[in-house]
């Protein structure tokens, strides 16, 4: 009853602002920001996109721009087996970098720069918030085309589903309730090991 409790409460819990990056809010720095990892992917336009782990000069200019971030799964549509699938394949795609953390709601952030075949580039943010895995793209105040931003986002999605997860432990905190929660995938499995606390085992 208590696991249950734990994925149903969290699954309904709303997107807080860990995804939207400003020049005052960033994420840790991906420690292999610099590794380069492309696929060409098609979209209903026939546009193609390479994708890689973006720059840290990329990622200081995407901190510049206002950024909103979206859902991944809607609610009710996926739950914690879901999520540790999700990060093992961007693993997978972009290796394993520095921001992962033990707080469920911002576990982890990971700025790519997706390319068009005429050289255009667009900095997209696959990070997990407070409604799990999202990514994020400029606003629509920001000036900049976020249609082209919306393209390149959703085949940067369909790329990472379309990864075999790499195997991985990871355990993170979701404070609210509390409850520990880990992930595991091992040889294409996934596991999720859910156990709730007290409040004192968090110091409050």
């Amino acid at each position: 009853m208590k696991k249950s409790f734990c994925v149903f409460v969290i699954a309904l819990i709303c997107m807080n602002s860990c995804g939207n990056i400003n020049a005052e809010n960033g994420n840790v720095i991906d420690s292999i920001a610099e590794t380069t990892i492309t696929t060409e992917v098609s979209s209903k336009e026939k546009t193609m996109f390479t994708f890689r782990n973006a720059t840290k000069d990329e990622e200081n200019e995407m901190r510049k721009v206002q950024y909103g971030g979206e859902w991944i799964y809607e609610t009710g549509t996926a739950g914690e087996e879901e999520y540790a699938l999700f990060l093992g394949k961007v693993m997978a795609c972009f290796g394993k970098n520095d921001s992962l953390s033990d707080d469920w709601e911002c576990m982890y952030s990971y700025p790519i720069t997706a390319e068009d075949e005429n050289g255009n580039k667009y900095l997209v943010e696959i990070y997990h918030g407070s409604g799990g895995p999202s990514y994020s793209i400029p606003i629509e105040q920001s000036g900049l085309n976020v249609p082209d931003y919306e393209q390149a986002a959703k085949e940067l999605v369909k790329f990472i589903e379309s990864a075999e997860p790499a195997d991985y432990e990871w355990e993170s905190i979701y404070a609210d309730i509390p409850a520990r929660i880990k992930y595991i995938i091992k040889d294409g499995k996934v596991t999720v090991e859910n156990e709730i606390m007290d409040f004192e085992e968090l110091g409050l």
